[in-house]
This record gives structure tokens, sequence and C-alpha cells, in this order.
């Protein structure tokens, strides 16, 4: 099998209004950071591609069953079934593994499996049944806990924390939700939830071709991986703190095979000019700003002997200071059906 022929680079530039990013796990307030900045967790990021793929239907290891949550032991003893088979173990699950779900072969995981009783699997909705307590009686579970050789799979693909670009404003959006008779239309509860007025977002990611020939990241899985987080930013705007997100701009550096090269952090090399006068904290979309990438372009013009192509998809509404070099190529997710 063919794996990453190269490695690539990503800078990617999300907004959102008027909405939560990312909850922190105590308050689910805008995560930030001790200056003050909010940022964006790689995680988050990468559920954006999870979900988009699970939609589109296709397979995903770190998931759920038939929209149930379950652990790694028990989507591993679905899918086993699914395939037909009782068991697998060492290297030979792995395989499985890897062959089955491009999310282990981009991101990996550390396949942490816990003991679970086989027979309380939940392998499909008719187990879910009830049963008769005699039958429940007769039952000796036995525990099946995998042994996957190796423990931990290290993804191909690695993103670092995201951060927004400028300084944001958190706000407190409150509202009211009535659930009640007719007699009870007047009663109801107080909603309060942490939002940013306006945030753009900037992740930047590697995908090492050393890596990927361990997890068998391919170029038709990477090109899937870049689809799927334009396409996932959008997709995942079905919740009310998640529904004013945009993607911006993607741009992926392909490096030329055998270059022993990368950047590092791309979203250093972007910044934003003021364009209606409104200080940072009171702009509320693209039209406030200018995205300067003369110091992206100027690092790139630097290394173009290590560069087969740059990559990019950019949405309209999205100003750039300077238009982009001719020589890109558009991924044209967007272009008309």
């Amino acid at each position: 099998m063919t794996t990453l022929t190269s490695r690539r680079e990503i800078l990617f530039l999300y907004d959102i209004r008027m909405g939560n990013p990312n909850g922190d796990p105590d308050e689910n307030r805008p995560r930030s950071l001790p200056d003050g900045r909010f940022y964006v967790t790689d995680v988050r990021l990468k559920r954006f591609a999870r979900d988009y793929w699970a939609a589109q239907g296709q397979g995903i290891l770190v998931g759920n069953i038939e929209g149930r949550t379950t652990n790694l032991t028990g989507r591993v003893a679905h899918h086993l079934e699914k395939i037909g088979k009782a068991k697998a173990d060492g290297e030979e699950l792995v395989n499985i593994l890897l062959d089955s779900f491009i999310d282990a072969r981009c991101f990996g995981s550390s396949l942490a499996f816990k003991g679970q009783k086989e027979d309380e699997a939940p392998e499909s909705q008719d187990e879910l049944q009830l049963e008769p307590k005699e039958a429940k009686a007769k039952k000796k579970p036995t525990e099946w806990k995998p042994k996957p050789i190796p423990k931990t799979l290290t993804g191909a693909v690695q993103f670092n924390m995201g951060e927004v670009l400028h300084e944001a404003e958190e706000i407190q959006i409150q509202g009211t939700s009535v659930f009640g008779s007719d007699e009870e239309k007047g009663q109801g509860t107080f909603t309060n939830y942490a939002a940013l007025r306006y945030a753009l977002i900037a992740f930047h990611g590697v995908a090492n071709e050393h890596s990927a020939k361990k997890s068998r990241l391919s170029d038709a899985d990477y090109n899937a991986l870049l689809l799927a987080l334009w396409n996932g930013v959008r997709s995942a705007g079905n919740t009310r703190t998640k529904i004013g997100q945009v993607p911006r701009l993607l741009v992926s550096v392909d490096y030329r095979p055998g270059e022993e090269f990368q950047f590092g952090n791309l979203m250093d090399y972007v910044k934003l000019q003021p364009a209606a006068g409104k200080p940072e904290r009171a702009w509320a979309s693209p039209d406030d700003y200018r995205v300067d990438l003369s110091r992206l372009l100027e690092r790139l013009a630097g290394q173009h002997a290590r560069i087969a192509q740059v990559r990019y998809e950019v949405s309209p509404d999205l100003i750039c200071a300077a238009a982009l070099p001719n020589d890109w190529l558009a991924l044209g997710f967007d272009q008309p059906a």
C-alpha cells in the first residue's frame, strides 16, 4: 500500500459569531489563556472531521454505536462482529482498525482498552432487549480485553492548539425556555450561556510521511481530511452555540518527496489589519479586517525549492490584503455543482 508520499503542512482559519467554539469542562465558557487570548483544542478540530466522516456514512473509530455512547472496547467488539470475527488481538487487531477507520490512520489512538464482559458488549440493538431473568442467570460471562500490538498508534496528522487571532469579547446570551401545559405558559426557565461576539480561529497542522508508514495514511486519506475540515466546521452548526461557524481559509503546503523540512507554525505568519475603524473586540464579520499573508508568502518563496505545490480553499467573504499567488492550486470544494 502506498502511504503519504511527502510531508504536508496545514493552515486552517474559520470563524464563529455569537457562539462558543470550545467550552471549558467546568463552566462551559470559551476557553482562554492566562493572557486572555481564547483558544480551541485540537480535539475539537478533530471532532469536526470525525463527525463529517460519520455523517457521510464512513466508519470512525472514536465515535459511538448507532447513536449510543460506548467505550473503545465496545466499539471494537461491535466492528469485529460486523465483519464476522469473534475476536482479534495483537498486530491482526491493529491492522483491522487501520484498514477500517480513517480517523485511526489520521489521528491515531491510545488503544486504551478496558475489560468488558463478552455478553455485555453492546454489539447490536437486538442484544439491548431485556432478557428473562432465567436466561440471564444461566450466563457465565467472561472478560475480554483486547491486546493490541502496538498499544499506541501515533497518528500521521498532528495539530497545534488553535488560537483566536485577535482580541475577542466574551458575552453572556440570555433567553427563556417554556415547557408546560396551557395553564403553565407563563412559567419557564431562564437560560444563559457564554459566547464570543466574533472570533477568527487559526490552526496549524503537520502530516508526517514517516508516521504515515505506520498508520497507513495515504494521499487520498489526506485529501479526505482537508475536505472534512472544510465541510466539518459548517456541518457542526447543528447546535445553538456552534451554528455561527464558517470555514474561511485552508492552505495545504505539499513538500517534495524526501524533504525533511517544515515551517512549524504557519499561523504565526498570518496578521489581521483593521478595515472598518472598529477595535478588535467589536469586530463582527470579515468585513471588519483584512488578512495579511505577506509574511507567509515570503516564507514560502524562501523555501520554493522544497515545495511541490500549495493548494488552498478560500471563502469569498474573506478579504486578503493582497491577491493569492496565481500558482496556488484551488481545491475546489465550494465549486458550483
